[in-house]
């Protein structure tokens, strides 16, 4: 069963149920009022009687009497003795004889439903000399407003069964008009699925500010983010297809060689088996770092524990100044004995190593680490003097393989990935990685990591 469909039966059952109880709550109101009516007029007949004392004298009973004037269609009045027994009676509705007379020592009404309509039924004590003589009983067919109850029954009954009709076709109308959009989303997205290109939704031009128009506004979001993570897949494979096959073709080369030359000649087999171990140690290396940027960035406390990050800062930094023989210095903002974070000591030194040696390829002056705690987090910028980076090109250093002339050269080392790998493991430690530079001028890049866990 469609959702269109689903909606126009909960809404008819809605109204169904809406309208049911609120002619059920008209039809008793209906029949209360009415019938506290008529037992208000009697009750005043009763008062308008026993005042007159009308009841107490034999010749007002009579046919022809005043009393007998007094008396309407379809109504009786009889006169009960303290034994129940019927001294007087006179009546114009012989349906209401038929209900038994019974003595009441206290003024009562009643009403009784029968195949010729509603009865109503008014006692009245009748008192001599302050003591009750006799009880005074007047009964009146209610057939009329049975009939009228009747025709209210059949009214109400057309009236929902027209507004059921109306609300029938206006909730088939409304929810043509409701899922028109939706509908439009459905088939947007089977286009998507048979032919496997990415497309908006088309949105109203007035940007309706309901729940539809958000969906598709955020639809076309997610649309424009599979669209940019598919191409940076492709771009990906791409790259990754180009770094494999340059060593792959370098080894293959050198094999060739060594089989057909290399037997006769030292050092051209030397040259070859050289270049075939530096080729397969770039490839090793290219592996372990896609593998790096494959794992999961959730952050998991049981793998991690708190050191002092100070020495592993001064070791890297001593470590890279050895093996580039250039200046790295270490300064302090604050005089601190210890740097304590909670996190992945590897990891972090893995970062450090990154940023360190990024700076010193494409910087050949002095390299600068500074750091600086808070209350909350530490920071640690490095900051080289080289030849910086273009600000269009800022916002895609991050991303896998990207390499420009004057960010990332392939000759200078590396296959693009440094700073994708520094992004993920600062994104494992729920931290924040930020670079500044300026052409000509040097790259800053900034890491700000929590001291805890989280």
């Amino acid at each position: 069963m469609s959702l269109k469909l689903k909606l126009t039966l909960w809404v008819n059952v809605g109204l169904m149920v809406v309208l049911f109880v609120s002619f059920t709550f008209v039809y008793y109101m209906f029949l209360r009022v009415s019938t506290n009516g008529e037992i208000e007029l009697l009750k005043e007949k009763a008062r308008t009687l026993l005042l007159n004392d009308l009841p107490h004298h034999p010749e007002f009973w009579k046919t022809g009497t005043q009393m007998d004037e007094m008396l309407i269609p379809q109504e009786m009045l009889r006169y009960i003795l303290p034994d129940s027994s019927v001294e007087h009676q006179i009546y114009s509705d012989s349906n209401l004889v038929r209900y038994p007379a019974v003595y009441r020592t206290e003024a009562s009404n009643s009403l009784i439903k029968d195949d010729n309509g509603i009865l109503v039924f008014v006692r009245t004590p009748v008192y001599k000399d302050g003591k009750q003589v006799a009880l005074l009983e007047i009964g009146r067919s209610l057939r009329k407003l049975g009939d009228y109850a009747d025709m209210l029954i059949s009214i109400l009954i057309l009236t929902a069964v027209g507004a059921l009709g109306v609300t029938l076709f206006g909730a088939y109308f409304y929810t043509n008009v409701l899922f028109r959009p939706l509908q439009q989303f459905i088939k947007t997205m089977q286009n998507i699925e048979e032919s496997g290109s990415f497309r908006h939704i088309p949105l109203p031009a007035n940007h309706a500010n309901d729940e539809l128009t958000k969906l598709g506004t955020t639809f076309n979001r997610m649309i424009d983010r599979l669209q940019e993570m598919f191409r940076k897949q492709e771009q990906f494979l791409a790259d990754a297809s180009h770094e494999l096959r340059t060593p792959l073709t370098i080894i293959e080369s050198y094999a060739s060689l060594l089989r057909r030359w290399a037997l006769q000649n030292d050092q051209l087999r030397e040259e070859a088996l050289g270049a075939i171990i530096s080729e397969a140690g770039q490839l090793k290396l290219l592996t372990q770092n896609l593998l790096s940027l494959t794992g999961s960035t959730r952050s998991d406390c049981d793998q991690k524990i708190a050191f002092d990050l100070l020495p592993i800062l001064e070791q890297t930094a001593a470590s890279l100044r050895v093996t580039s023989s250039r200046d790295i210095q270490v300064h302090a903002r604050a005089a601190d004995a210890e740097l304590i974070i909670t996190a992945d000591p590897y990891q972090i030194k893995q970062l450090l190593v990154i940023l360190i040696d990024n700076a010193l390829k494409y910087s050949q002056a002095s390299v600068e680490i500074r750091y600086e705690e808070a209350e909350q987090s530490v920071t640690v910028e490095v900051i080289d003097h080289g030849i910086g980076i273009a600000e269009e090109e800022l916002p895609h250093v991050f991303d896998r393989f990207y390499r420009t002339d004057k960010a990332r050269n392939r000759k200078q080392g590396g296959a693009g990935l440094g700073l994708a790998i520094a992004k993920h493991i600062v994104d494992k430690h729920h931290g924040d990685i930020r670079l500044r530079s300026t052409l000509g001028l040097g790259t800053t890049a900034s890491v700000t990591l929590p001291k805890s866990c989280q």
